[in-house]
């Protein structure tokens, strides 16, 4: 049989397909952008902050025009994902966008966090933030739709994806490590461990620069496939639609969109997997959030610095295999697995900080059985995330590979604006979710800061929002896997029907 000779690591002679491959320096590179975004989403963590401070703007308006935010740049999602398709194939489409969202994005946050920052109060203040902010989302879209491409185009191997989605992964979880190190160790003590103004605006300047460098590698790296051959070959259509079908003008509709999500019941359940676990991670990373478990319970930004470079080295490790169980078994079981393993460790975490009590948290921060225990619980639950992010890159391209099955539409800007869009609307009140939490627990004027006094309500609302929330994503995962056919083999078949389409409709242009 061939899927027993191919072996997991011959996909192509396995499964009887000529599949798309790439070199690991390829995917590394490639995979680079995906650092450039968590770059600017972790900078706009931050956000909350210098609306207060920069713009006298109160907490809870700060939230409101967050989620707004959040929803019109899910709504730029869609737009520019049919520029993305309209353009002419002539073009270097993924590093014209990567290049010029960057541009765009970095002037955005320069302008948020240090040269308008503190010029202006009132209503004034509220309109600046919001015109700076909506030049930052624009910029954002851009860049992070031709990232978002890359992954599905440097390869279809099966074997390869979940690789890529490992690659994608570790620049996700690497890049936070990176820059809360920074941020520790580097900025906050030099500014008396406190996010006040000229804190965020040297942030902000180091922050552009390294998403600058994340996205040239992936420039490097895309550069061979970003090349007019690959968007001609990727653009034809099903050769079993009828002429009338064939002749129509190629490009992207609105229609085509809508029908991605009404018809295409895998994209669904892909959809609603991947926002149920982000919705929740959104609200727990929020920096009001995080400074709750850091800075006050623990009580040691440096202390949760080090226990999270340990975790996440480690857990790395870990995902690496997670990343293997992917190519053997498929996504779809890979995410019911995982995500069960997730749940069980988030119950565990949950017991284990109430058991400490608001008090008794400070002790992770110091040499000690509790930071022992603690290290552990967090390696597996960081370990089980990556690989839950993996799934969900490696299910995304099975997804849009099932639409050209489907529909003889390849279209990955589509299901990334798509799902950017649905994404975004939904996980657009996380800002505001995670305001009204700490005003529920008096922090209605001021945001919290180390050296805060830890109590029940701080400890409770603390670890509710980081893993319970998301429990619940992880079960919706286990409800959607059930509704979800995308299965290894199913995925087998769709290559094969795929090259055979392809096949019959350049015999029939020639």
């Amino acid at each position: 049989m061939a899927g027993e000779k191919g072996g997991m690591l011959n996909a192509s002679a396995r499964d009887g397909v000529q599949y798309r491959k790439a070199t690991i320096l390829q995917m590394l590179l490639g995979a680079a952008n995906n650092g450039c975004g968590i770059v600017f989403y972790l900078l706009m963590m931050y956000a909350s902050y210098i609306g207060t401070q920069g713009y006298g703007i109160v907490t809870i308006l700060v939230g409101g025009i967050l989620m707004a935010m959040r929803i019109f740049d899910g709504v730029t999602d869609a737009l520019i994902a049919t520029a993305f398709e309209k353009m002419s194939p002539k073009l270097p489409k993924v590093r014209i966008f990567l290049v010029s969202g960057w541009l765009l994005a970095s002037l955005g946050v320069i302008l948020m966090y240090d040269w308008a920052a503190g010029k202006f109060t009132g209503v004034a203040g509220v309109i600046v933030f919001i015109l700076v902010y909506v030049l930052y989302i624009m910029g954002y879209t851009i860049n992070g739709m031709g990232g978002g491409t890359v992954g599905i185009m440097i390869t279809n191997d099966p074997t390869q994806r979940p690789m890529m989605g490992l690659l994608s992964t570790m620049f996700s979880y690497l890049t936070p490590m990176l820059l809360t190190n920074i941020m520790a160790f580097l900025i906050l003590p030099r500014h008396d461990n406190q996010y006040d103004m000229p804190c965020l605006a040297e942030a902000c300047w180091l922050y552009v620069a390294i998403s600058g460098f994340f996205m040239v590698l992936c420039c490097i790296g895309v550069r061979k496939v970003d090349v007019p051959e690959m968007y001609e070959a990727l653009a034809v259509n099903d050769a079993n639609k009828s002429s009338g079908d064939k002749k129509k003008k190629s490009g992207v509709t609105f229609k085509d969109i809508v029908a991605v999500l009404k018809d295409n019941k895998e994209t669904q359940m892909y959809m609603l997997t991947c926002i149920s676990d982000k919705f929740a991670q959104q609200i727990g990373s929020q920096s009001v959030i995080t400074t709750l478990m850091s800075g006050v319970l623990i009580g040691s930004y440096t202390a949760a610095a080090m226990i999270g470079n340990v975790t996440m080295i480690v857990g790395l490790g870990f995902a690496f295999f997670g990343g293997i169980f992917v190519a053997r078994y498929g996504a779809k079981k890979s995410t019911t697995v995982w995500s069960w393993a997730s749940i069980a460790l988030g119950v565990i975490m949950i017991v284990f900080c109430v058991i400490l009590g608001p008090k008794g948290m400070s002790k992770i921060g110091v040499f000690g059985v509790p930071l022992v225990i603690f290290c552990i619980l967090q390696i597996g639950f960081t370990a089980t995330k990556m690989v839950l992010t993996t799934t969900g890159s490696a299910m995304r391209a099975d997804v849009v590979d099932y639409e050209l099955e489907r529909s003889g539409n390849y279209f990955p800007a589509v299901l990334s604006g798509v799902y950017n869009f649905i994404d975004k609307l939904i996980t657009s009140v996380s800002s505001l979710i995670a305001g009204a939490c700490i005003a529920m627990i008096g922090y209605v004027d001021t945001v919290p800061q180390q050296g805060d006094t830890p109590t029940w309500p701080i400890l409770i609302m603390g670890v509710v929002v980081t893993f319970g929330l998301p429990i619940i994503g992880w079960l919706i995962n286990v409800i959607c896997m059930k509704n979800y056919s995308l299965d290894k083999e199913r995925m087998v078949q769709v290559a094969k029907n795929v090259a055979e389409k392809k096949k019959a409709a350049q015999a029939e242009q020639q």
